[in-house]
């Protein structure tokens, strides 16, 4: 019986079971011109990244700090045109004229931050943007200040000017305003005007928004009363809240902001109304409104006293003269002045 000898079966070692994937080593030149190939292109593409970041880094410093050294260099056409854009009554004309830009001056000398600022000097603007439009247009996007209150002001020594306070209390010179909308506007009155701290501009007038709000209510739900209100009054504002306003009915009208002021106007429009169907009208001295519900204190101006008689007098003789044309009765309301 033969046997047929068996083989003997080697053990799995480590090696099997790990894959290898690494190639395998080169040999003779042209695997080292390949192997040497890769390598300067990984160091090259690494290279390049870091040059980019190093010059865009250099590109970034040079705009932040001077960039009419990156725009000079470029081609540039003359200015021929301003286009302006705004929310106001503001045109091109004014920006022309506040720019002040010389004839042929090259788009890209324009300096963009001096311009803006120069249009944000008078304070009617609260912001603008400015964008050179290639190849040579000047785009000027404006936001303007729409005024609340008008004022009177005389610098020492100086004529009087009519200025303008806006919601957020700044105040300023407007230009382009309609007649109407300016005859419409109420006088400011109680607060102190000053100069803030460059000396240019003016301080800010603490209370504008309560009285934003205060005659835009009456203006939408009460117009005709809105038409008297003529002078609105600031002086005890800091102290209680209290808005004071003058027409030519009362001498004083007192708002609070305990309430909204839809309810105030509502009580006074009332008031008002039963005071005109009287058959006997008093002048009125004050209505408070300013301590809220449904009891408003109204208080009228004492009965002017008859003239006391005087002692006859024989008459004289007097030589007639022709009758002279009536004169109209006026309704004259002081204006407060500031004195800065």
């Amino acid at each position: 019986m033969n046997h047929v000898p068996l083989l003997p079966q080697t053990a799995p070692t480590w090696r099997d079971s790990i894959p290898q994937d690494a190639p395998p080593r080169p040999r003779g030149r042209a695997g080292h011109f390949r192997l040497a190939g890769y390598a300067l292109r990984r160091w090259g593409l690494a290279g390049l990244a870091a040059a980019s970041l190093i010059f865009g880094y250099i590109g970034w410093r040079a705009w932040q700090n001077d960039p009419a050294s990156l725009a000079s260099p470029a081609p540039s056409a003359p200015l021929r045109q301003i286009t302006v854009r705004s929310d106001g009554v503001l045109d091109r004309a004014w920006v022309e004229r506040t720019l002040r830009v010389p004839v042929g001056v090259r788009l890209m000398d324009i300096d963009l931050a001096a311009s803006r600022d120069m249009i944000l000097r008078g304070g009617q603007v609260r912001n603008a943007v400015l964008a050179r439009r290639l190849p040579d247009t000047l785009v000027v996007t404006l936001e303007e200040r729409s005024p609340v209150l008008r004022l009177r002001a005389r610098e020492s020594g100086g004529a009087e000017n009519v200025l303008y306070v806006a919601r957020d209390g700044f105040v300023f010179q407007g230009d382009n305003f309609d007649d109407s909308l300016v005859a419409s506007l109420p006088w400011l009155a109680g607060v102190t005007l000053g100069r803030d701290r460059s000396g240019v501009g003016f301080a800010p007038v603490v209370g504008m928004e309560a009285v934003s709000d205060l005659l835009g209510t009456v203006r939408s739900s009460a117009p005709g009363l809105a038409r008297d209100f003529q002078i609105v009054s600031l002086a005890r504002y800091a102290l209680d809240g209290v808005i004071l306003v003058k027409t030519p009915e009362v001498a004083e009208i007192a708002f609070g902001g305990a309430e909204g002021f839809y309810p105030q106007i509502a009580r006074l429009d009332y008031i008002l109304s039963e005071l005109r169907t009287r058959p006997d009208p008093v002048p009125v001295r004050s209505i408070n409104l300013a301590i809220g519900g449904r009891q408003v204190p109204v208080a009228f101006e004492p009965p002017a006293a008859p003239p006391a008689a005087s002692p006859a007098r024989p008459a004289a003789p007097v030589r007639a003269r022709p009758a002279a044309a009536p004169v109209p009765a006026a309704t004259v309301t002081p204006r407060p002045l500031f004195t800065l």
